[in-house]
């Protein structure tokens, strides 16, 4: 073989490993795209740990009987009220019933000292300051790590303290969380309107009670229920016109949703009155919402409204499925290329 054509040989050989590298690199990369994997979360309870700030942290992952890992299912934060667990709060919530029906996941997180840091509110979790916002958000990114979880539809929802966290959570973490179902609580700020900075335009649905004599809905040592709702409303550029959605329940329970805001996302309030109950647990009468008189089943009426809504493409991290399939899609692409140069 004569110069001329080693020459060719050693320009052919560089291209082909060139095209070699291209599409083992895209393999790579669509090997490594943080799509449905295997599910490390087994059916029923699934007890996790993370440290944060220093401090190990724990939460229960409920997985529905039907969830394989093999496509991606949202996740609900369902957070505890002061003095509770999460344990405690799974009992009688009733977001795992609603799991099992609409197969997606749900977390019970347990606050420090039985409680949140949700600004206002509650007990020593706020007095040293907590970073609450800082562990469930790193508890989120641990779920969608270990689970078959779309990192777009993740949603926050709790009562009392917890409803009081979830307001928090719609405010400072806006990029993880889709939309919020803040319930017995109004939004836990001192000034809203300026600590309250949202991402981006983010869905609320609160819901208050009517008879609650532990948050009252009118007005209290945290707000009422129609200031909150109007707050809401003008943080996400809902306008005060008429809602588009009322609805009635029962003994005179109401859900209003206003659903012309910023971005196509909604904000509304559903008012329904609370269970008595006997002593000693008459002390939170018209409070746990989830036992009412209206005949509103909350995580039927909250999943309606969350389900909804998620976070846009552009707000999914850069290496997300999207973002990996297109460099993929390129390296592959540019090895094509050198093979139609090659067979010329």
């Amino acid at each position: 073989m004569g110069q001329q054509g080693m020459q060719r040989r050693r320009t052919l050989a560089g291209r082909s490993g060139l095209f070699a590298l291209g599409l083992v690199a895209a393999g790579a990369l669509v090997a490594m795209a943080p799509g449905p994997v295997a599910a490390d979360y087994v059916p029923g309870i699934n007890a996790r740990t993370l440290t944060h700030d220093g401090t190990l942290r724990n939460y229960d992952v409920y997985a529905p009987a039907g969830y394989s890992g093999a496509q991606n299912v949202p996740l609900v934060i369902d957070l505890h009220g002061f003095g509770s667990t999460g344990a405690d709060h799974r009992g009688y919530s009733g977001w795992t019933t609603k799991a099992e029906t609409e197969g997606f996941l749900v977390v019970h997180p347990n606050g420090l000292f039985n409680g949140w840091n949700a600004g206002t509110c509650c007990g020593a979790a706020m007095t040293t300051g907590v970073d609450d916002v800082g562990f469930l958000s790193a508890m989120v990114d641990a779920i969608v790590a270990e689970g078959a979880v779309s990192a777009e539809r993740v949603y926050v929802t709790g009562l009392s303290n917890g409803g009081a966290m979830s307001h928090r959570m719609a405010c400072e973490a806006a990029d993880k969380i889709a939309a919020a179902a803040p319930m017995a609580f109004p939004v836990p700020y001192v000034d809203f309107e300026t600590q309250c900075q949202p991402s981006r335009p983010i869905p609320v649905l609160a819901f208050m009670g009517l008879n609650d004599i532990v948050i009252p809905y009118s007005s209290g040592a945290f707000g009422g229920a129609l200031p909150s709702l109007d707050a809401w409303r003008a943080k996400n550029v809902c306008g005060t016109g008429p809602f588009e959605i009322n609805e009635t329940h029962g003994f005179g329970g109401t859900c209003v949703v206003d659903t012309r805001c910023a971005q196509g996302v909604a904000v509304g309030l559903c008012s329904i009155t609370g269970a008595s109950f006997a002593p000693p647990l008459d002390i939170y009468n018209g409070h746990i919402l989830y036992f009412n008189l209206d005949g509103l089943v909350l995580p039927d009426r909250a999943w309606t409204f969350l389900n909804v809504f998620s976070l846009s493409e552009a707000e999914v991290p850069v290496a997300g499925p999207l973002g990996w399939a297109v460099l993929g899609a390129g390296l592959a692409g540019a090895g094509i290329v050198m093979l139609r140069r090659q067979q010329r």
